[in-house]
């Protein structure tokens, strides 16, 4: 059973961290999708099912959609109920796929049935509720593919343990996603979502770290939990250790650009009960601007952190078109980054790491024959 599914663990706290996961699954998703909307929840929802069905299940328990039909509600009650009464599990899907078939029936049998019909709809719809698309089947990705045959540096292992997927996307590039389980290294980097970005023509690389957390009515007090130690690990392993800055050791480029911000905080919406609407403030924070606004104040909120954050659309933009992130790290300087702060070890949260490649190579090929 994953974290998840504990209940030993206050339903509120697992359901905004669900939350900042699917967040973090959507964000990589929008950026290597390349859209101008964000990806809706349910197609995040639809990654998390590939690369996990148990995991889906539990999310699905805790995120519930606003638009859930009541008769999928009454589904779910009676398979909870019948399930106690009888000591073995019986989920709503069986229950709903019993009651059509023999809607389905009597509907065969009869003439005048026209609000069978309409129950034989009904029913139809909450039972695809419980069966999502398979991610392979739409238009988000692809994941009959491999990256191993790009280079060498893709076939090493970066983490003890974790599930990874590689999914092909538009312009010659590939995505692969690696979800991670309860360990060590997110307490060392402070990260609930790593985006890299590879580039096999110059063999160059470059990556932006986002702590998500959660707010209530807006505000984020830096007495709230661990929020302070996931800062200034944040601040310590990317922005002191020089990665937001370029070859030269400054934070601007010659180009135009803003600085070369890579680490950020982006609160999260608090989530009360399984049907609240899933929606994210989409502010990031510089981890900068965090600690500029810590020198006055004792919490980040809206007022505070205008001026100083950007909107979700913006930030995916910035870091497509390079004008936000670390500067170009060479392969093996990722490497070393990896090792000196840990990333090869267990991590200590669920969180997402993304590496979306870009190989041009191949359309010179196609370009050339």
């Amino acid at each position: 059973m994953s974290y998840f599914g504990l209940n030993s663990v206050e339903e509120e706290e697992r359901r905004n961290r669900a939350f900042q996961m699917l967040s973090a699954m959507r964000e990589a998703l929008t950026i290597s999708k390349r859209t101008r909307q964000a990806i809706p929840y349910k197609r995040a929802l639809q990654l998390v099912n590939d690369f996990d069905p148990e995991l889906f299940k539990d999310f699905q328990n805790l995120l519930t959609k606003t638009n859930e039909s009541e008769i999928v509600k009454y589904y779910k009650q009676k398979a909870e109920a019948l399930s106690l009464e009888s000591g073995h599990t019986i989920s709503p899907e069986q229950l709903i796929q019993k009651d059509l078939d023999t809607e389905i029936r009597i509907r065969n049998a009869g003439e005048n049935t026209n609000l069978i019909q309409r129950k034989v709809f009904e029913l139809e719809s909450a039972l695809e509720y419980f069966q999502p698309e398979d991610i392979s089947e739409n238009y988000i990705l692809n994941h009959d593919f491999s990256l191993t045959h790009k280079h060498e540096f893709f076939n090493k292992k970066i983490y003890d343990s974790a599930k990874v997927k590689d999914y092909e996307l538009t312009g010659n590039r590939v995505l692969r996603l690696r979800l991670l389980h309860p360990d060590k290294a997110e307490r060392i980097i402070g990260s609930d979502l790593v985006y890299e970005q590879f580039d096999l023509k110059s063999q160059k690389v470059r990556f932006i770290h986002i702590q998500y957390k959660t707010w209530n009515t807006k505000t984020l007090y830096f007495s709230q939990g661990n929020m302070i130690d996931q800062i200034e690990k944040l601040d310590k392993n990317i922005c002191k250790s020089g990665y937001c800055q370029n070859e030269k050791g400054s934070k601007f480029s010659s180009n135009y650009r803003f600085p070369y911000c890579s680490a950020f905080l982006r609160p999260t919406s608090f989530l009360t009960k399984p049907d609240a609407s899933l929606i994210s403030s989409g502010i990031h924070l510089p981890v900068c601007m965090v600690n500029k606004i810590r020198e006055t104040d004792k919490k980040v909120d809206v007022k505070n952190s205008k001026g100083k954050s950007v909107g979700h659309r913006i930030f995916e933009e910035l870091f497509i078109d390079k004008h936000i992130g670390s500067r170009w790290l060479t392969f093996n300087e990722l490497e070393q980054f990896y090792k000196e702060k840990g990333i090869t070890s267990e991590t200590g949260r669920i969180r997402v790491h993304a590496q979306e490649v870009i190989d041009t190579s191949k359309t010179k090929e196609n370009n050339g024959s």
